[in-house]
């Protein structure tokens, strides 16, 4: 499989993500919630602030996500805070993320539903 194909990159995220016990069935779907109605900067916000839920793990699990969408992004320099401010600025990013990050953690609910988790 190519790590540079997108449908692989994203289950490759989410089977990490419960595989390694980042984020349980319960902490994905509060995650999922946030997403959905308030948006990619508020469920980072979100996942900074939670006690349960270790935030820089989490987007470092997004990581290979960044590098297929943006091949030249120099990951040991990414600052989650400006990536997210700066993809506000442009609408279709902004959207094309939260599909991605909606998918990611779709995929890792029903991973970890599978799990027992």
């Amino acid at each position: 499989m190519s790590e540079n194909n997108l449908e692989y990159t994203l289950n490759k995220i989410a089977f990490d993500i419960v595989n390694e016990k980042i984020l349980g069935e319960n902490e994905i779907s509060k995650l999922l919630g946030v997403l959905s109605n308030d948006g990619v900067y508020a469920m980072w916000v979100y996942a900074k602030s939670d006690k349960k839920v270790d935030g820089n793990e989490v987007m470092k699990k997004f990581e290979p996500l960044f590098k297929v969408v943006y091949p030249d992004l120099n990951l040991q320099i990414l600052n989650y805070e400006n990536f997210f401010q700066n993809i506000a600025g442009d609408l279709s990013s902004l959207l094309f993320f939260k599909e991605l990050f909606e998918k990611v953690l779709i995929y890792a609910r029903y991973h970890a539903k599978a799990m027992g988790e």
